[in-house]
């Protein structure tokens, strides 16, 4: 009896260790295209877990733009709430821990053309770069 409640705790444990390791073990294409998946459903909560704490956003090249999670929300929340925004990926590559878009994305019916440039560490997104056609 003993040993069979043990070998079901191990089961337990290595399940939901496991579950862990693969979320970090996500590529990170899937990432990124988490990231628009949330981005376009407007789901804040979702969209946030997928960076890593102190993320730094930029515009390229060097020009710091937002960094850690927290600014990211002040950010995105606003946009989010009012349903503001969508995006729309032309095209992907990738090279590594980088994602390589080119976006079009939409605020309040303006289009804003775009290359992004996300860097993913450990399944989360620790960098991003944008390129922005003005």
């Amino acid at each position: 009896m003993k040993s069979s409640v043990l070998i079901t705790m191990f089961s337990l444990l290595s399940y939901f260790g496991l579950s862990q390791t693969q979320q970090l073990n996500h590529s990170p294409l899937e990432v990124v295209n988490k990231r628009m998946d949330f981005y376009n459903q407007h789901n804040l909560e979702e969209f946030i877990k997928l960076y890593s704490d102190s993320v730094k956003i930029y515009t390229y090249p060097d020009k710091l733009l937002a960094s850690a999670k927290s600014n990211l929300i002040s950010i995105f929340k606003p946009k989010f709430l009012s349903k503001s925004v969508q995006v729309k990926i032309i095209t992907q590559i990738t090279n590594g821990n980088y994602v390589v878009n080119q976006e079009i994305v939409t605020e309040s019916g303006m289009d804003t053309k775009y290359v992004s440039i996300y860097e993913v560490i450990n399944g989360f997104i620790s960098s991003v770069r944008f390129v922005r056609d003005y």
